[in-house]
C-alpha cells in the first residue's frame, strides 16, 4: 500500500473511533508478536466502493472492541446491549469510517459505497492477516483492531 494512503486512513480511522466512539486507536507499525496475537470471537464487516476506483476494506473487530463502541455509540448500559446492536454498529463502522476515507481522496464524490456485510467469526486467528498487503492494525484497549483494504 502507497505510504501516504496509508497515512491517510490511519489519520481518517482515528478521526472516525474519537468522535464518534470515545475510543483511541493507536496504529501499529510492524506486526505484532505471536504472544500479542490473539484470536477468538471478532466481528467482519467488509465494505466495497466504486466509481472513480474500486475497491473494499475488510475491518476484523475484536469482540469487545465492537461491544465497547456499540454501548459508546448508542449510549446504552453494558448489560442492556445485545449481540445484534453489536453487529451493526461494526457495519455502520465500517461504513462511517469508509465514508470518511472517501470525502478525503475523492472530494468530487465520484465514489460510491456498497452496503455493508459483516458476520461473525467465533474463532477467528489474525495470523493469517500477517503480511497481507494492505493490511492496517490498530492497538486498543480491547484488542488489535485488524483492517485489510484492496484498491482496483
Amino acid at each position: 500500500m502507497d505510504e501516504n494512503l496509508r497515512l491517510v486512513i490511519l489519520e481518517t480511522f482515528s478521526e472516525v473511533f474519537e468522535t464518534m466512539f470515545f475510543v483511541f486507536l493507536e496504529p501499529l507499525e510492524e506486526a505484532p508478536g505471536k504472544e500479542e496475537v490473539i484470536g477468538g470471537r471478532f466481528i467482519e464487516a467488509k465494505i466495497s466502493y466504486s466509481g472513480g476506483f474500486n475497491g473494499s476494506f475488510l475491518f476484523y473487530f475484536p469482540w469487545e472492541l465492537g461491544k465497547n463502541i456499540t454501548i459508546n455509540f448508542l449510549g446504552v448500559d453494558e448489560d442492556t446491549v445485545v449481540d445484534r446492536q453489536i453487529i451493526d454498529t461494526a457495519a455502520e463502522t465500517a461504513n462511517m469510517a469508509i465514508g470518511s476515507l472517501l470525502g478525503k481522496l475523492d472530494p468530487g464524490g465520484t465514489a460510491s459505497l456498497a452496503i455493508p456485510q459483516t458476520r461473525v467469526l467465533d474463532d477467528f486467528s489474525p495470523e493469517a492477516l500477517m503480511g497481507a498487503a494492505g493490511l492496517c492494525m490498530f492497538s486498543t484497549e480491547f484488542g488489535i483492531f485488524w483492517i485489510v483494504g484492496t484498491h482496483a
